[in-house]
């Protein structure tokens, strides 16, 4: 039911990634890249719904085709190149109170600090919560929690277009005007490429997948470091992938 209250994950999905078209849909352990996602993210404590926001070009029919499909998921349709826009509206079209956004090329978030992060901006009061971008936890845990107003705030702002399609440097670029909560790790495991964005990451998903789900489907961060404790091989395979900086 929508209100103040009401916890959205707004997934962020496309058919047309530059670097590895077609992601979302590749199959990772009998499933799609994206199903990992939507699951994972459905387990994230104190959230009410999952919704993918996907462009609303004929390129996304078969995303489209897909996730109508599935149960337990909704999705909405809007701009590519304005993802902030497209964000927006996929929160309001579900009544969000407040929203988590993640992106549909991380089938290893955890939910249990994803939860951890929504528990302390929930405790905090505060209006925008992160993790860090350069430091921390592993790229591919990439959470962000905000309120429905401050999406509507920024959505109505003088934005560029780098804050339009990022959609929320206009936030972190002023901090002196929003502040943003942090959940911190160390030692930090940035270097740790957890995300899908090119083949040799979907390479490394794979092999991971093969290691871990079988035994364990809900694997999490403590099993990955186990694993890579005892096969730090594995983390060789996308280490030289290079990442997109952000701009501050």
């Amino acid at each position: 039911m929508p209100g103040a209250d009401k916890i959205v994950v707004i997934v962020q999905a496309r058919m047309t990634s530059s670097r590895l078209p077609g992601k979302v849909l590749k199959p990772l352990a009998r499933k799609t890249i994206l199903e990992h996602v939507i699951e994972r993210c459905s387990r994230i404590a104190g959230v009410d719904e999952v919704s993918i926001a996907m462009p609303d070009d004929a390129a996304q029919d078969p995303l489209v085709k897909f996730v109508s499909g599935l149960k337990n998921v909704s999705f909405f349709q809007g701009s590519e190149t304005n993802v902030l826009e497209r964000t927006f509206l996929a929160a309001k079209a579900v009544g969000a109170g407040t929203l988590l956004r993640v992106t549909s090329d991380c089938p290893f978030i955890d939910p249990d600090i994803s939860g951890a992060l929504l528990a302390a901006y929930r405790q905090s009061g505060a209006r925008y919560a992160r993790l860090p971008m350069d430091r921390g936890f592993p790229l591919g845990f990439d959470t962000e929690v905000l309120s429905m107003d401050l999406l509507r705030e920024v959505y109505e702002a003088d934005t560029d277009e780098y804050e339009q399609e990022h959609v929320t440097p206009y936030i972190w670029r002023r901090p002196e005007q929003y502040g943003c909560l942090m959940l911190d790790h160390l030692p930090s495991l940035r270097h740790w490429r957890l995300v899908v964005d090119e083949e040799r990451d979907y390479e490394f998903a794979a092999r991971v997948f093969e290691e871990l789900y079988p035994a364990k489907p809900e694997f999490n961060f403590k099993d990955l470091q186990q694993l890579f404790s005892d096969k730090p091989e594995l983390l060789e395979i996308n280490a030289s992938v290079a990442q997109n900086p952000y701009v501050k």
